[in-house]
C-alpha cells in the first residue's frame, strides 16, 4: 500500500499515474495521520480526500470528503474523524446521502416553496421572510377556497404545478402555467413568475432551454418586468382639485384612508395594520408596527391628520383596525371621474414625498417617509431629529395641502427648510 504522513510537500510532489487509472494513498506513519483517511490522484492530477471504513455491521463504505487543496490537509483530518466517527455509530453516509438526492428528486413545487418561506434568508440582514410575505408565496401553491354561495375562487397561479417534483419542471410547463396567469392581469403573472424562479434557484434546480436564460430564443423567454417604481406623483398644481374631490365625498373609512395616506406618506398597506391600541391621541401620534425595514415608524400626526384619527376609532375597541378598508377601488374611481387625475394610493406616498421635499429638510423627510439611514455616516450618526421637528414637517406638508385647496395658488418654490 501508499502509506505517507500527508505534508502539503509529499501531496504536492506525487507522480502522475497512467492515464486511464488513479493512486490511491493513505495517510499513515505521522503524529496527525487519521487511519482511514485517503488521497486518490488521477491522470489528469485531481486529488482527492476520501475515507475508506467499514460501518459498524454493515459493508465499507468510500466517503468523499473535497478536493485538495482546495481543502488543506488539516481540514481534511478534521472532517475525517467526524465521517469515521458516524460510521462507527452505525450510521451509513452514503445511504443518507442517497435518502437526501431520492427526496431532492421527489420534492414537488409546493413542499419545496415551504422550504423555501421557512428558510429564506435576505442578504442584506439575515432576516426571515415577513409573514405576509409568506401568505402571499403560499397561496399560489395552494387551490381556490370555497365561498358560502358554492362558487370557488380561483387557483393560485402556481397551482397545477403544485404537486410536480420540482425536478421535472420544464420550459413548456413554466410559460404554460405564465400564459394562464397572464389572463388575471401581468402584473400578477410577473409576481408568480419571480416566485417561481427564486424557488428554482434556491433549490439548484436547472430546467432545460428555461424561459428564464436570457440565452433562451425571445420568443420562447418569459420576461419578467422590473418591480413596479415607487409612485407617480400627482402634480402640485392638481392637488387642490384632488383634495377638493376627497372632501366632496361623504366621509367613509376608504376616504379618510386615501386622506390620511397624502397626508402622512404611509406605504398602502401601513395604515391597514393600526390598530386602535397603536394610537395616542393624548400625543398625537400613530404608531405602525413591523414595517418594510422591520422598525416601527411613529408618525406625529398633524392637525387633519389627528381629527382623520378621532373620527376612525370612535367607539372601537383597542384591537380594531383603525381603518376598515377592503378595496379602495371605487372610491378611487370616482375621484377620479370627478377631477380627471388617474392615481393609484400608493402614488400618494410620492406625492408626500414631492410636497414634503422643499418644505422640509432632506433629513427629516427621511425620517418622515421611514427610509432607513444605511451608509450614510451623516444621517445615521451626526444628524437626529426631534419629534417636534417631524410634527412640524407633516403639519407643513397639511398646511399646504389645505391651502391648494382653498386658494388653488402653488407655492412649492420656497427653499427647504431646516
Amino acid at each position: 500500500m501508499n502509506r505517507l504522513n500527508f505534508t502539503k510537500a509529499k501531496l504536492d510532489a506525487l507522480p502522475l499515474p497512467k492515464p486511464g487509472t488513479r493512486v490511491v494513498y493513505h495517510d499513515a506513519d505521522g503524529p496527525h495521520s487519521v487511519r482511514g483517511l485517503q488521497v486518490r490522484i488521477t491522470a489528469n492530477g485531481t486529488k482527492t480526500f476520501v475515507v475508506f471504513k467499514r460501518v459498524n455491521g454493515g459493508r465499507p463504505e468510500r466517503v468523499t470528503l473535497g478536493r485538495y487543496p482546495d481543502m488543506s490537509i488539516a481540514q481534511a483530518r478534521q472532517k475525517a474523524i467526524r465521517v469515521i466517527a458516524d460510521l462507527a455509530d452505525g450510521n451509513s453516509i452514503n445511504a443518507r446521502k442517497r435518502e437526501v438526492r431520492q427526496k431532492a428528486r421527489s420534492l414537488t413545487l409546493a413542499e419545496a416553496l415551504q422550504e423555501y418561506v421557512e428558510q429564506k434568508r435576505r442578504r442584506k440582514d439575515g432576516l426571515p421572510l415577513k409573514e405576509r410575505t409568506r401568505r402571499d408565496y403560499l397561496k399560489m401553491v395552494a387551490p381556490g377556497r370555497q365561498r358560502a354561495d358554492g362558487t370557488k375562487n380561483a387557483d393560485g397561479e402556481l397551482y397545477k404545478l403544485a404537486g410536480k417534483p420540482i425536478r421535472q419542471i420544464t420550459a413548456e410547463d413554466i410559460r404554460a402555467v405564465h400564459r394562464a396567469a397572464l389572463a388575471r392581469g401581468e402584473r400578477r403573472a410577473a409576481y408568480a413568475m419571480q416566485v417561481l424562479r427564486a424557488v428554482l434557484n434556491w433549490h439548484g434546480v436547472e430546467v432545460a432551454d428555461s424561459p428564464f436564460d436570457r440565452h433562451t430564443p425571445e420568443k420562447l423567454r418569459v420576461n419578467i418586468p422590473q418591480s413596479r417604481p415607487a409612485g407617480r406623483s400627482i402634480p402640485p398644481e392638481r392637488i387642490g382639485d384632488w383634495w377638493r374631490a376627497v372632501n366632496d365625498l361623504p366621509t367613509t373609512p376608504t376616504v379618510d384612508y386615501l386622506r390620511f395616506l397624502l397626508l402622512t406618506g404611509c406605504r398602502p398597506s401601513e395604515p391597514l395594520k393600526v390598530t386602535v391600541r397603536d394610537c395616542d391621541l393624548l400625543g398625537g401620534r400613530v404608531t405602525i408596527r413591523d414595517t418594510k425595514n422591520r422598525r416601527d415608524h411613529v408618525v406625529a400626526l398633524s392637525e387633519p391628520a389627528l381629527a382623520i384619527v378621532k373620527r376612525q376609532i370612535q367607539d372601537k375597541p383597542a384591537d380594531a383596525p383603525l381603518f376598515s378598508v377592503r378595496n379602495p377601488r371605487k372610491t378611487v374611481q370616482a375621484i377620479t371621474a370627478a377631477t380627471g387625475i388617474e392615481f393609484a394610493p400608493k402614488d400618494l406616498r410620492a406625492t408626500f414625498a414631492s410636497i414634503a421635499e422643499v418644505l422640509t429638510s432632506a433629513y427629516t423627510l427621511k425620517r418622515m417617509m421611514n427610509h432607513t439611514q444605511a451608509g450614510d455616516v451623516t444621517g445615521l450618526h451626526y444628524v437626529h431629529k426631534g419629534e417636534s421637528q417631524l410634527r412640524a414637517g407633516w403639519q407643513a406638508v397639511a398646511d399646504w395641502i389645505q391651502e391648494q385647496a382653498a386658494e388653488n395658488v402653488v407655492v412649492l418654490q420656497q427653499e427647504p427648510g431646516a
